[in-house]
């Protein structure tokens, strides 16, 4: 490699990054909506039975665990004049509108064709948004090779999908009251094809305004070393869990949030309200999280925002529900507890991608990264089942005064659960191996095995 490739292989402009977050921005603002009031749909507007919906959720994932790493390897084998993982935010984001509508569509095929209409387009979104996410999320390893400017653009990203979260999440419940109501079909549909334009318009946004800079190795792609880049890959697998069990956290607060506050807080336009304060927590969240990571290391960076995540969520639930600034303050502070440790996360998966080079010589961006994709979805769909049994359990009722034990419930899933759930993540994060000197370390010994290869 000359020192011209070299520089470029590390050099990202400013409007790169920002384009880069452009597209998380668009992929989040599909997300919010998609993951986090389908189920409110299916149960109120769909009628659909609580214990369909977790079966559905549940086929969904396990076809995930074929189809994600399937992408993840189609994106490493992919070659255009438009790079390995660019090129797919200019051919899929039409495909993941129309799957976006469908979803939010009520047929008219009768009890037994709807339910089947649901299961066909639920498994056409997740595939459609995989055939983004997983591109989206390896770019920045094939935008540059540098650990520091990688960090840089995740937590740019970070920011900007954090921001569309409390964006999205707060424009939802004003678009379904403005378009008729939480309970009808035409609010819901009308609000998905807005969020539909809207991610569509910024995924194209991201591909016109980013480049790949790192080049692909012309060495042919091998599925034996990309399946083996992951059996090998321990502080993947570290990563992994924690990140599963830190998005069941977070999803299991999005998708309750609607239910707490419709019914225990007593207004849904409070959900708006909440994801507004939170914002500014999300934005000092990730800001802060590559600093604390100077200064204590990426891996205890993550142990310190799981403790504290868990003292806030313990005020929070024996605080309760009767004051709502209390309960938006709380709600902040842990979603800044949660959005500076995905900031760590994203960077600590995009490290792993050298560790799998390094023990089978195979650079494999896409297939590490599509274990992000994968344990997201897993994590839905355990949410999914959990809500259905949290439902079920506490006799929710659609559309009707609450029980005091189901208000109840839905506060202890909100304030407390995420704590507790988040502490039991941390235990990965302690046999993770891949700290900063030992990845510069294999970046040199990478460097040096380069060097020999081109002599």
């Amino acid at each position: 490699m000359s020192e011209k490739n070299k520089t470029q292989s590390n050099s990202v402009r400013g409007i790169e990054i920002f384009g880069h977050a452009i597209g998380g921005v668009g992929q989040n603002m599909v997300y919010v909506l998609w993951s986090g009031f389908i189920t409110a749909f299916y149960t109120d507007i769909f009628g659909m039975n609580p214990a369909v919906m977790a079966t559905i959720f549940v086929v969904a994932r396990v076809w995930d665990a074929f189809n994600d790493p399937m992408m993840g390897i189609i994106a490493d084998r992919t070659r255009s004049k438009y790079g390995r993982y660019r090129c797919w935010l200019l051919r899929m984001p039409i495909v993941v509108a129309t799957c976006l509508i469908l979803n939010f569509t009520v047929p008219h095929f009768g009890n037994v064709g709807n339910i089947v209409y649901a299961v066909v387009t639920y498994i056409l979104m997740g595939m459609a948004f995989t055939s983004v996410d997983i591109p989206y999320w390896s770019m920045p390893a094939a935008m540059t090779s540098d650990p520091n400017e990688r960090t840089k653009i995740f937590t740019t990203a970070n920011l900007g999908t954090n921001i569309a979260s409390t964006v999205g999440n707060m424009l939802v419940p004003i678009l379904l009251v403005s378009f008729g109501g939480t309970n009808s079909a035409h609010a819901y549909f009308m609000t998905a094809v807005i969020f539909a334009v809207i991610g569509a318009a910024l995924y194209l946004t991201c591909f016109a305004l980013t480049r790949e800079h790192v080049q692909p190795s012309t060495q042919k792609f091998s599925f034996r070393l990309a399946v083996k880049s992951l059996a090998v890959n321990k502080p993947l697998f570290c990563i992994m869990i924690t990140n599963l069990v830190i998005n069941l956290a977070f999803i299991m607060k999005m998708t309750l949030n609607y239910y707490y506050t419709t019914y225990t807080l007593g207004n849904v336009k409070l959900m708006s309200v909440m994801s507004l304060v939170t914002l500014p927590s999300i934005i000092f969240g990730t800001c802060i999280a590559p600093l604390l990571a100077k200064k204590l290391g990426k891996k205890r960076t993550v142990l310190v925002l799981m403790v504290t995540n868990l003292i806030v969520s313990g005020i929070f639930f024996f605080g309760g529900y009767s004051s709502i600034p209390f309960v938006l303050v709380m709600g902040a502070l842990q979603i800044l507890c949660v959005g500076a440790a995905f900031v760590m996360l994203s960077s600590m998966t995009a490290d792993t991608i050298e560790y799998g080079e390094w023990k089978t010589g195979q650079r494999n961006e896409g297939i590490i990264t599509s274990t992000r994709t994968l344990i997201t979805k897993i994590a839905s769909a355990l949410v999914g089942v959990a809500v259905a049994v949290v439902l079920t359990m506490t006799g929710y009722v659609p559309n009707v005064e609450q029980s005091e034990s189901t208000m109840h419930a839905f506060h202890f899933v909100i304030s407390f659960l995420p704590g507790i759930v988040m502490m039991i993540g941390a235990v990965p994060i302690f046999f993770y191996s891949l700290t900063e000197s030992k990845h510069l370390e294999i970046m040199e010994e990478l460097k040096k095995r380069r060097e020999s290869e081109e002599k």
